[in-house]
């Protein structure tokens, strides 16, 4: 008997943790189906916004690629879910089942309980089997076995009733289970409907375009330069920053050294005293002191404690930074790949583009300071922000709140993102480097 307890008691836990698990799952594909939903909406918008002119543009085609995707990744979260709800469906047809068995048999045994006691009433009647006992102790106990017969009898119907009630209430669940599934798998195949649609439009899009291929080389040639000269710019910025660290990092060992040999700042030596000079003065104390001289090797960038720790914690937020845009979709990958339209142009991208709204700001994604706001002639301005010896760049910008120097917090907004009026285009351009090492800022932003 305990045995047969323990046995429905894990059953029944069984079934909670499934549930739970089950539940889990569908809350975050719903969330994953409604962020899909809304990229998918934002990317409508961007469209909107450049088919304001009748001229086809490469905004559109990169825009239309990338609303492509999403439907594709909205499809598999449908399918994911139409899978979880069959799972769900699949149970509770086996529950449904395994409870009708239960209440068949609890029928049966009433039933056999009825006509044990009319078989057994005509043999003798209840008051005789009363009459029949041997003493007035025994008189009760039969009484007592009588009532519990009958109260059995009453608790087995009650408890047949509720069985059958919670069957029916089980049931209803299970076709609005399979009615919710009808739903979800009418909607994939409009999902399914739609990127055939997309696709459709690419393809003409892209035909039609072809038709201006000298325009768009030109474009491409024109982007190139410019950035050409952005990654020139920040490769000077980064090591013009390496050479203040170390530089500030040898000035520090020497002045160590100073201090260490009893000199005083501010009396012996200052801030104006050249290395040069400090050191001759360290040279000097030491003859006095005959102490020997040391050796010590500088690296090449060492951080400050706080910079340090900026840096790591930086390192530490991978995958979880907010996006340099409040909503946005990433049009242009990073690294080398075929451009969206011109058929043989591979596009080297150091970091990723992100079309977003119309009077969009772009904004930090982490704590850190201004090392530069960028101006390339015939280009946008870009901002250059230090995390450590991490570098975020914020490229394409019209307007900017910023300046060199400038201490600025996660998701503040620095400058205004660039609208093109011809094709309507708004397009963050995002880069993450460490130290001189250019990095794909993809994987470093929040995507759940």
């Amino acid at each position: 008997m305990n045995a047969k307890i323990t046995m429905v008691l894990v059953g029944w836990l069984l079934c909670i943790v499934f549930a739970f698990g089950q539940t889990d799952k569908k809350e975050s594909l719903q969330i994953q189906k409604i962020k899909l939903q809304d990229e998918i909406a934002l990317a409508n918008k961007i469209l909107a916004a450049t088919r304001q002119d009748k001229d086809l543009s490469v905004g559109q085609v990169e825009a239309l690629i990338q609303k492509i995707g999403i439907r594709e990744r909205l499809i598999r979260t449908m399918q994911k879910e139409i899978d979880l709800m069959s799972e769900e469906i699949e149970v509770l047809q086996k529950q449904n089942k395994d409870q009708e068995k239960q209440i068949s048999k609890m029928r049966e045994e009433y039933a056999e309980m009825i006509r044990a006691a009319r078989t057994s009433n005509s043999n003798y009647s209840r008051l005789m089997f009363l009459l029949s006992s041997k003493s007035f102790n025994q008189a009760f106990q039969r009484m007592e076995y009588m009532k519990q017969i009958a109260e059995h009898r009453r608790l087995q119907v009650e408890e047949i009733v509720e069985k059958q009630e919670l069957l029916e209430e089980e049931i209803i669940k299970l076709n609005n289970k399979k009615t919710e599934k009808l739903s979800l798998l009418k909607n994939k195949e409009k999902e399914i409907s739609n990127m055939q649609s997309d696709m459709k439009k690419t393809e003409e899009a892209i035909g039609q375009l072809n038709t201006q291929e000298k325009d768009i080389l030109q474009q491409i040639e024109t982007k190139r330069t410019q950035s050409e000269r952005l990654e020139k710019e920040i490769q000077r910025i980064i090591i013009e920053e390496i050479k203040k660290a170390k530089a500030a990092a040898e000035r520090k060992q020497i002045e160590d050294e100073a201090i260490d040999l009893g000199l005083i700042r501010g009396k012996d030596f200052s801030s104006n005293t050249s290395n040069d000079e400090l050191q001759s003065r360290i040279k000097k104390k030491r003859a006095e002191s005959k102490l020997a001289a040391t050796s010590k090797e500088s690296k090449p960038y060492i951080l400050t404690p706080e910079a340090q720790k900026l840096a790591d914690n930086f390192t530490k937020s991978k995958g979880s930074l907010p996006w340099p845009v409040a909503r946005g979709i990433i049009t242009s990958s990073f690294g080398r790949h075929p451009h969206a339209v011109a058929k043989g142009v591979v596009v080297n991208n150091n970091g990723i583009d992100i079309a977003t709204e119309n009077g969009s700001k772009a904004r930090a994604v982490y704590d850190g300071e201004v090392s530069s706001v960028i101006r390339i002639p015939y280009g946008n301005i870009a901002v250059l922000i230090r995390h450590g010896n991490y570098f975020t760049v914020y490229d394409n910008l019209v307007e900017v709140y910023v300046k060199k120097g400038d201490v600025v917090k996660t998701k503040q907004e620095i400058g205004l993102i660039f609208t093109d009026t011809k094709d309507g285009k708004t397009s963050l351009h995002f880069e993450v480097w460490l130290n001189q090492n250019v990095q794909n800022p993809q994987p470093w932003l929040y995507n759940k």
